[in-house]
């Protein structure tokens, strides 16, 4: 009698775990109750800057930049974020001549560096479109340093002028916006991104569009 009973009790048992191993087959595994995420960006920054008018003038506006961040998600929908960026530089060239008081025309060189690096803070909110794909945007703010280096040289090839050779290192810094969208899809704990983003500073606007990954702990 005891044993039909535990016989009977071992196949209820027995079908209730088949029934459910298709479910627990599918499932996904547990995230961590402190869901924090950290990751990198590599990409393609480009000053915001007037277009080459003078021949003597030449100017490059884009390079390569990173960033590395790290966020905290409330919810599938809402995150805060910090980060630090290293923003490519901006380089201007001007070699011209002109008449000068010999026969011998004045030379003029001028080259400029506007290097721009910081840290972010964002808030950053998320539509899914399925469990593994959601479109995302940032707002926050961008605390920026910039290093402008310039040197000057200019010969009159004339003895009673003297020549100019002056080299200038300026620094700044302040509090202005960054922006950001994209699309990230997700696997498991890693997710991968594609995203557009505007960094403000005093005198310049830097857009940059990066790839990346991050973790979620």
């Amino acid at each position: 009698m005891i044993n039909r009973k535990i016989i009977g009790i071992c196949r209820k048992v027995t079908v209730v775990a088949l029934l459910l191993c298709p479910f627990a087959s599918n499932a996904e595994i547990p995230r961590s109750p402190i869901p924090f995420y950290a990751g990198v960006g590599l990409g393609s920054s480009s000053y915001d800057y007037p277009n080459n008018d003078l021949e003597s003038r030449s100017v490059d506006k884009s390079g390569f930049y990173y960033q590395l961040f790290a966020g905290y998600s409330f919810n599938e929908y809402f995150a805060i974020e910090a980060g630090y960026a290293v923003l490519s530089e901006l380089e201007e060239t001007i070699e011209q001549e002109f008449a000068g008081t010999t026969d011998r025309n004045v030379e003029l060189y001028r080259d400029s560096t506007i290097s721009v690096d910081g840290f972010r803070l964002n808030l950053k909110g998320s539509l899914p479109i399925n469990r593994h794909f959601s479109l995302y945007a940032k707002a926050g703010l961008f605390r920026w340093n910039s290093d402008h280096d310039t040197v000057l040289t200019v010969n009159y090839f004339d003895p009673e002028i003297e020549d100019i050779d002056r080299r200038e290192s300026v620094s700044d810094s302040g509090t202005d916006g960054h922006y950001a969208i994209g699309v990230e899809g997700r696997r498991d704990r890693l997710s991968v991104f594609i995203e557009h983003e505007l960094y403000e500073t005093e005198t310049e606007n830097i857009y940059g569009v990066n790839v990346g990954i991050h973790y979620v702990f």
